[in-house]
């Protein structure tokens, strides 16, 4: 997923450095139209414009990392114009505008881009007559460096916090966080397009048994294995979250006219894998909610509950679905 968090930081960063850009470049608009300097005067309202324009189309179309890449793309061919145009005198913008790309992209995105621009500038520019040339690839050289070196560590440190505020530390599966923000996104995908997704809860029955009997550090690794059987035997984008204790919420954000056969399967892969230490089955119940026109994050997780409820009275190691209240027990 695109996380929300990640999104929000994003954003906040075009718009500080687009505020940033506008304020610093429009002083020098005016002067260099009072001066006559109208070409250059031109490419500065023209990046001026674009940047506005960009960050409001990202602000209403949340299409951040598309427009960082285009914006990102955009103030380097702008730094590239403004130079052949203006000469020595503009020559400096290179140096934020080369360390900007690497706030509005990945790494090695932005260091691929500062390699073009660079060598455009070395092309299209005569400012080499006046500047040494060897002075500006060593100096460009080691600003994109250590900015590839600095933006790296802090993509990964974005990462880790990702992890750690959307994983459960002891099953490795989703937390609830992670569950509310994709129940939303796929809520909303399902009301734009009519597509179906199923929700359903999992129960592991007669867990506090397997942990009375063997001990929690058992329970465990028990519910380690019930994750790794599920992430092994469900879809790229489907989604596992444990939701609390021995129950967990299974999201598949779109299935095929078989969604019984779905969950059927799966439920006899944990039936044949999921085992205590002395080798006895442990079954799970299933409460499985389809979308319907109207749903709520919070209805959609009590249908389901309703229909786990329903599964665990009718003796449990069984699927219900909430629909038609239809129960579809495993045969040993």
């Amino acid at each position: 997923m695109i996380n929300q968090l990640q999104e929000k930081y994003q954003l906040s960063l075009l718009l500080l450095l687009s505020s940033v850009a506008v304020l610093g470049v429009f002083p020098f608009a005016l002067i260099r139209y009072f001066e006559g300097n109208l070409i250059a005067a031109i490419i500065d309202i023209v990046l001026m414009l674009g940047i506005i324009v960009l960050v409001a189309y990202s602000h209403y179309s949340k299409n951040i990392r598309i427009v960082s890449a285009v914006l990102a793309v955009f103030i380097n061919a702008g730094v590239v114009a403004i130079v052949r145009a203006n000469g020595i005198d503009s020559f400096l913008w290179v140096y934020p505008v080369f360390a900007s790309s690497f706030i509005l992209v990945r790494p090695i995105e932005a260091l691929c881009i500062n390699i073009i621009a660079g060598v455009s500038l070395v092309a299209l520019s005569d400012i080499f007559t006046t500047i040494s040339l060897v002075s500006y690839i060593v100096t460009i050289f080691i600003l994109s460096l250590s900015t590839f070196v600095y933006t790296s560590h802090s993509e990964k440190q974005f990462r880790l916090l990702e992890t750690l505020n959307t994983v459960d530390a002891l099953t490795g599966a989703l937390n609830r966080r992670a569950m509310s923000s994709d129940m939303k996104a796929t809520l909303s995908n399902s009301e734009r397009n009519g597509i179906k997704p199923l929700l359903a809860i999992l129960d592991l029955d007669h867990f506090k048994a397997v942990n009375d009997k063997y001990g929690h550090a058992v329970g465990d690794e028990v519910l380690k294995n019930f994750v790794a059987i599920i992430t092994s035997n469900i879809r790229q984008y489907d989604r596992l979250y444990r939701f609390g204790g021995e129950e967990f919420v299974l999201l598949i954000p779109q299935i095929n006219d078989q969604p019984h056969a779905f969950i059927h399967n799966l439920r006899s892969k944990i039936k044949r894998e999921l085992k205590t230490p002395d080798g006895k089955e442990i079954t799970v119940s299933f409460g499985i909610a389809a979308w319907v026109p109207g749903t709520t994050e919070d209805s959609w997780l009590k249908r389901a509950d309703d229909a786990l409820y329903l599964a665990k009275a009718k003796g449990r190691d069984r699927a219900v679905f909430s629909d038609a209240t239809e129960e579809y027990p495993l045969k040993s």
